[in-house]
C-alpha cells in the first residue's frame, strides 16, 4: 500500500512530455514516473528496485522494464 507522497516541480514542456510518454506506455503518470525511476535504478544494478517493480507495481511495469532493457545497448 502506498502511504508516502513525493512532490516535485517540472516546467510546462517537461510536464507535457511526461504525460505523452505515460500515455504512449498505457500508464498513469504516477505509475510511469515510479517505473521510470525504478528502471533507472535497475539499469545501475540496484537489485531491490527490480524486486519492488515485480512485487508492488505489477506486470505492466515488468513489461515496460523488459521493453526498455531490450532497447538499451549492452554495457
Amino acid at each position: 500500500m502506498k502511504t508516502q507522497m513525493m512532490q516535485f516541480r517540472v516546467n510546462e514542456e517537461e510536464k507535457k512530455l511526461i504525460e505523452k510518454c505515460a500515455k504512449d506506455a498505457g500508464m498513469e503518470v504516477a505509475d510511469y514516473i515510479r517505473v521510470s525511476l525504478l528502471m533507472e535504478m535497475v539499469m545501475r544494478g540496484e537489485v531491490q528496485a527490480i524486486k519492488i517493480i515485480g512485487q508492488r507495481i505489477g506486470m505492466k511495469a515488468m513489461d515496460a522494464l523488459s521493453r526498455r532493457l531490450k532497447e538499451s545497448p549492452a554495457s
